[in-house]
């Protein structure tokens, strides 16, 4: 994503609604109070990313944001949070539904109380969804789907063979990775690869002793869908700790880091979906704002990903690995 690029934009919308509703400078509406109630924080680098988005869209409107989210991940407190964010006096919330029922209480009393309410990163996938105005992320199992045709795409011009592969879930209960795991098997499966599906961890020793043991026990292993940045961190340490060529396994991750671009360019990974989080954290304010001013909204979801970053372009997207990508 072109930062740059972005900013016109926005200084465009701005200025199509000031143009619209025939304000001034001077009687131009404060800007407001805005939450982003989220199941994951700092201590996870894509989340760093997302709260980057945050920070610069509030600085652009002049507006006050808070993210609230335990320090790597977590669903226990986020009741806790929703109650924060509306004690505060929020003029609008963004949430991330990975486990809905997490936010779901506090996001009715919010809807109720005519606070605009945003889903990013993770929509609720129910029969009967949060009632929130529209999502903001990613197609988490159109992601799936594009890493194993990545992949097989691969084995077909190089002659690699797969035919068993992996996909490791670090956080239990999170919709969101179970649907890319869903994409990645709906593809493989019917191309003849067996997949399973692997519970581990966010801590990357926790994770890499995990697959460790997984490989011991199934030397056939070919393939691995690691499903963000701590888990493609427990992978690397996987190979390096347990002496593994990586040309002998093909890897592909969910999300962007520094190390992975790294690994993208030096062939210890095929493919990584970005997502870009800037953009949900970015636009869920800026949207959160324009309703709450203005009654705005678009008529549609709007998906930030998935899209593919390959030795193809890598490069690109290097120099904004870890703040804009």
């Amino acid at each position: 994503m072109n930062f740059k690029r972005l900013i016109p934009v926005v200084i465009l919308i701005v200025g199509v609604v000031v143009l619209a509703f025939g304000v001034t400078a001077q009687d131009f509406p404060v800007a407001g109070k805005y939450f982003l109630v989220s199941h994951g924080g700092p201590g996870n680098p894509f989340w760093n990313v997302a709260i980057q988005g945050m920070e610069d869209a509030c600085a652009f409107l002049g507006a006050e944001c808070q993210w609230l989210g335990d320090e790597t991940f977590g669903f226990d407190n986020m009741p806790g949070y929703m109650d924060d964010a509306l004690a505060a006096g929020a003029d609008g919330i963004g949430i991330t539904a990975a486990r809905p029922e997490a936010v779901e209480e506090g996001a009715l009393r919010a809807i109720e109380q005519g606070i605009p309410v945003i889903a990013f990163n993770a929509p609720d996938t129910r029969e009967n969804p949060i009632p929130y105005l529209f999502y903001i992320g990613g197609d988490e199992f159109l992601g799936g789907v594009a890493v194993a045709e990545q992949m097989l795409a691969y084995a077909e011009e190089t002659g690699f063979e797969i035919d068993k592969a992996i996909c490791p879930i670090q956080e239990p209960g999170h919709t969101g990775l179970e649907a890319r795991c869903a994409g990645f098997r709906s593809v493989m499966e019917e191309a003849g690869v067996a997949v399973e599906n692997l519970a581990t961890d966010n801590d990357t020793s926790i994770t890499s002793g995990i697959l460790t043991d997984y490989w011991l026990a199934n030397p056939d292993l070919d393939a691995v869908f690691s499903l963000g940045p701590l888990p493609s961190d427990a992978y690397y340490q996987f190979l390096d700790e347990n002496g593994i060529d990586p040309s002998t396994m093909l890897h592909g991750t969910f999300d962007l880091s520094p190390a992975i671009i790294d690994a993208i360019l030096d062939g210890r990974t095929l493919v990584a979906i970005d997502q870009q989080q800037y953009l949900q954290g970015f636009e869920t304010v800026m949207w959160l704002y324009l309703n709450h001013n203005f009654g705005l909204r678009p008529a549609n979801d709007i998906l930030t990903g998935p899209g593919l970053v390959t030795a193809d372009n890598a490069e690109q997207v290097k120099a904004l690995s870890g703040t804009y990508r």
